[in-house]
């Protein structure tokens, strides 16, 4: 199984998620945030992504007799030089840490300036190419910007895809 299919199926992006945002976690501690899930599933689900390398066990705690695995994300794995299989990492990253903002408990997506725009826009070529390279520019100027005591770190990410075209059959 691809690494992508395994990490469409919702649980195991949860429990994914789960680890982009806590770095390591046992099962047990996954089952606390994860109450919707059935223990038997969360279970299988992070045997299944630690039989495919995507889990990796870093320690192990010695509980009465029993040892408690904690997980944490094998980045190893995850390298991956497939261009399709890197946007989707990076697309669940991103996710992953919208889940991480929205998990706190005081967050404020007005005060905050979360945005989320999407738009289509019907450009050649050159004129996409020119649409970001004034992007970039604005950015840069940005990036450059110097660090005073009100700034605020900020993560923009811009993703363009092509739009498959409807067909009126």
């Amino acid at each position: 199984m691809e690494i992508a299919e395994i990490l469409m199926n919702p649980v195991r992006q949860r429990i994914f998620q789960y680890l982009l945002t806590h770095q390591k976690g046992t099962v047990k501690e996954m089952a606390k945030v994860l109450t919707d899930v059935a223990p038997a599933s969360l279970y299988r689900n992070v045997k299944l992504l630690a039989d495919n390398n995507i889990l990796k066990v870093c320690a192990e705690n010695r509980i009465r007799g029993t040892i408690e695995k904690i997980y944490i994300i094998n980045e190893e794995a995850l390298n991956i030089n497939d261009q399709g299989k890197t946007v989707q990492m990076a697309l669940l990253r991103i996710s992953a840490s919208f889940a991480k903002y929205f998990a706190k408990e005081n967050n404020d997506p007005q005060k905050d300036m979360l945005l989320l725009s999407v738009c289509t826009l019907n450009l050649d070529d050159e004129d996409f190419r020119q649409y970001l390279a004034e992007i970039n520019t604005i950015t840069i100027k940005y990036v450059n910007k110097k660090v005073n005591d009100n700034s605020k770190v900020r993560q923009v990410t811009m993703i363009s895809s092509p739009v498959e075209e409807e067909t009126n059959e």
